[in-house]
């Protein structure tokens, strides 16, 4: 499950996207600029225990600061991996279809 919000006003942009979600857990990574350092990007992943005594407490799990020439490569890294992925479950399927007939 993914679910993106994004936040936007003159002087501060912010894109949160849940990774994973259960009844129990929830991890999310929220990518917003840094304002002292305008040549960063913040990258944070997050997590959220539903069971915890305090169930609306986030930690942070990871933290890094990317500059925007990393964020394009990060983008073409995970196109790269869908559109592999797509052409491994493709070969796949023909290959079981192949099998069945």
């Amino acid at each position: 499950m993914s679910v993106i919000k994004a936040k936007a006003d003159a002087s501060h942009a912010e894109v949160e996207c849940t990774l994973s979600a259960s009844d129990t857990y929830v991890e999310t990574l929220t990518i917003k600029p840094i304002p002292a350092q305008p040549w960063l990007t913040e990258l944070v992943i997050e997590t959220q225990y539903l069971t915890a005594k305090n169930p609306q407490e986030k930690r942070v799990k990871a933290r890094c600061c990317v500059e925007r020439a990393q964020m394009v490569e990060l983008s073409n890294a995970l196109e790269e991996f869908l559109k592999s992925i797509d052409m491994t479950r493709s070969a796949v399927n023909s290959v079981s279809q192949d099998k069945e007939q």
